[in-house]
């Protein structure tokens, strides 16, 4: 993370002009969700990487996760022509500020809630978008575009 390390009004408005750098790239629905919402609480219940090769395509690597929006709806966020793609998840440090040695809900949260994340057009015009999950996972992904898209 790059600029949510510190929460103060100038980090968050240096933040929202870098973001706003990635808007050219994106659907209008994502765009206007990204503007308006995002997925903070929200509970991850599936990611899926995708690899849709058919020997044409430049890049077919896409990651989809499906999401409980904290207002009950679900979404699903998709990530196109993937170049770059990690997860440190350690169930370990899914742990109590205040008790180091206790695992949140005795460990049974799994990846846990969406806490916060940064979306940022990169130097080589990717974008880069980085996920903290509340069990402390983190994701990185390094895609052309993405979409998201509210599900039936």
């Amino acid at each position: 993370m790059k600029y949510l390390t510190d929460t103060t009004y100038e980090s968050l408005v240096a933040y929202e002009k870098a973001k706003a750098k990635v808007y050219p790239r994106l659907h209008n629905k994502t765009k206007k969700f990204l503007s308006t919402d995002s997925f903070h609480d929200g509970k991850v219940l599936t990611i899926q990487i995708l690899n849709t090769s058919d020997g044409k395509c430049k890049n077919p690597t896409a990651i989809k996760m499906h999401i409980k929006h904290r207002n009950g709806k679900n979404y699903q966020i998709k990530w196109f022509e993937v170049d770059q793609f990690t997860i440190d998840y350690d169930t370990a440090r899914n742990v109590y500020s205040n008790k180091p040695l206790k695992l949140v809900d005795g460990g049974r949260r799994g990846l846990d809630e969406w806490g916060y994340d940064e979306l940022l057009l990169g130097k080589d015009q990717k974008i880069k978008h980085e996920i903290l999950l509340h069990s402390q996972a983190k994701l990185y992904i390094s895609c052309k575009t993405l979409k998201i898209k509210r599900l039936k």
